[in-house]
């Protein structure tokens, strides 16, 4: 199982930070390869460049913990045998901290998905820099 982890930290308030992250019409401002994003209750459905779409359940929104954690069940080009995205917002001196971690199986996506996640953490950091 491929398995990796990011993070970076923003100089925004944990509840601010995880209110933006949680928001599913959110996630095109922050994440590039995603361009429109709905919930429907129980799935996130993401439309990406040239009308790819992707579907995931969401399995964990804690938010005393401050947890979101996802699996992507349509939408990848391989068949999914296993994935969990996590995301956490953690206290971080005066700001906060997020770690976006994936574990994935068939490895033969891990670059796919750790590319698109490196990309996120980044678009995370881009988006708290520019609305403080």
């Amino acid at each position: 199982m491929a398995t990796f982890r990011f993070d970076t930290r923003v100089e925004q308030d944990p509840d601010r930070v995880w209110a933006v992250l949680t928001d599913v019409s959110k996630i095109p401002q922050w994440f590039p390869a995603v361009q429109e994003a709905h919930f429907d209750g129980t799935h996130r459905h993401l439309r990406g460049p040239e009308g790819m779409t992707m579907k995931s359940l969401v399995v964990t929104k804690n938010d005393e913990l401050r947890r979101f954690q996802y699996r992507f069940v349509q939408g990848m080009p391989l068949p999914i045998e296993f994935h969990l995205g996590t995301i956490d917002v953690l206290p971080d001196g005066a700001g906060s901290r997020v770690v976006y971690s994936q574990e994935i199986l068939p490895e033969a996506l891990a670059p796919i998905v750790e590319g698109a996640v490196s990309e996120g953490i980044a678009g995370i950091a881009r988006y708290f820099t520019t609305h403080p």
